[in-house]
């Protein structure tokens, strides 16, 4: 096999491109593999350049079914959940796709299915985690990662110059690249996270690293596992043995009040570092994001200490006045455009809603904007609360880390 054909290769590109999660996920995979196919990689790798020139389809096609049957050893033998089996089947198929030769395998392996497995503690819970922390880091680890609720591959990453100004007024916001979607989080800083950080900063050395390890790096998510796993166990959180509790169940908590609180996916998304269709990027504002911060972090507090906001006021002024504009530019657009109105009683009737025709000639345009406005509201509902579910059931990084 000509050197340009090997995993060497491969996993170099892997561990320059991507993250370090990514190259162990593959790693693992590899490994699992070769095990239980009986060859190494490169022989492997040998074998499939052999099949991808051959002029027989079924020969063409012999890994594919190879990787279904490791699929399926993986669930039945070894009894790994169908994520995890998904999981170890990637690094053999992206090493295949490196090299242009990619396999195309059932769609039952590339489903997510949902899991049960995490354990996402009530915020009670974490409270307990807290107070039984015997240490700075290990408190802030459950106060920072709760309210930003970022994947654990963006958390370890944070450094010291990463953080915003500390001496701004709570909730400070707290902007990061995130690794996996390449977008930006625009996460905040709660009261409780911002004094924790205070007292931490101190105690730090030269490593650059928020959390740094006993090198010049951060600590790995294995760590960072471990420290959430004992915490849970001190606290006598009483985990069922078929759960486990790992950081991703931040975001799960996080995620799930903001769904019961019905805060704007796109607003939840762009907090936790989702990727948000740019067209609707235009109509976010800072104001909007705080807002459903400071809503969704209400009901994450940890500490019985309460955060003093003394822009209520100031925000129930501007509030108001923004309602008066929106009434009067009611009236102007109704007075200017009758086609709009128009527009209006057709969206209405295509809507479903059924009236008189003295109702609609009585009825004032800003009220048939309301129930437009509703209506509209319902299906936008309905297709939050799916995607909502499918940000709460995704895994996560990190799928190793039971």
């Amino acid at each position: 096999m000509t050197t340009q054909y090997t995993v060497e290769r491969f996993l170099e590109y892997v561990r320059t491109s991507r993250s370090k999660n990514t190259l162990t996920m593959y790693r693992q995979g590899l490994k699992k593999f070769t095990e239980w196919f009986g060859k190494t990689t490169n022989e492997i790798l040998e074998e499939r350049i052999k099949d991808w020139t051959s002029a027989d389809l079924f020969q063409k096609k012999r890994f594919a079914r190879e990787i279904e049957k490791f699929h399926a050893h993986l669930i039945k033998e070894q009894e790994y959940s169908p994520n995890s089996a998904t999981y170890y089947c990637q690094g053999i198929r992206s090493l295949f796709s490196f090299y242009e030769m990619p396999v195309r395998v059932s769609s039952e392996i590339d489903k997510r299915k949902m899991t049960t497995r995490d354990y996402v503690p009530r915020i009670d819970q974490y409270a307990e985690m807290i107070k039984i922390a015997d240490n700075l880091r290990d408190k802030l680890i459950v106060s920072m990662g709760l309210t930003l609720a970022w994947r654990i591959s963006d958390f370890a990453r944070i450094k010291k110059a990463d953080l915003p100004n500390l001496d701004l007024e709570p909730p400070i916001p707290f902007e990061f690249l995130t690794q996996k979607e390449q977008v930006i989080a625009k996460g905040f800083l709660s009261n409780e996270t911002v004094e924790l950080l205070k007292q931490y900063l101190p105690t730090l050395d030269e490593n650059p690293y928020l959390f740094p390890s006993n090198g010049n790096g951060h600590l790995d998510h294995t760590t960072f596992n471990r420290i959430i796993k004992d915490l849970a166990e001190r606290a006598n959180l009483g985990i069922p043995k078929h759960k486990r509790i790992r950081f991703h169940c931040f975001r799960k908590r996080f995620i799930s009040e903001a769904a019961n609180l019905r805060i704007d996916i796109n607003i939840t998304k762009m907090l936790t570092g989702k990727a948000v269709e740019p067209a609707m990027m235009a109509y976010l504002s800072e104001t909007d994001l705080r807002s459903a911060f400071e809503r969704i972090s209400e009901r994450l507090k940890l500490t019985e200490k309460m955060s003093v906001n003394t822009t209520d006021k100031k925000e129930a002024e501007e509030l108001r006045k923004r309602l008066d504009r929106l009434e009067r530019r009611q009236n102007i657009i109704a007075a200017i455009s009758p086609d709009i109105v128009r527009r209006a009683d057709e969206i209405l009737k295509n809507l479903g809603v059924t009236m008189t025709s003295d109702q609609w000639k009585i009825m004032p345009f800003g009220e048939k904007l309301d129930i437009i406005a509703e209506e509209q509201e319902k299906k936008r509902s309905k297709r939050a609360e799916k995607e909502y579910k499918k940000m709460i059931d995704e895994n996560g990084n990190g799928n190793n880390n039971h």
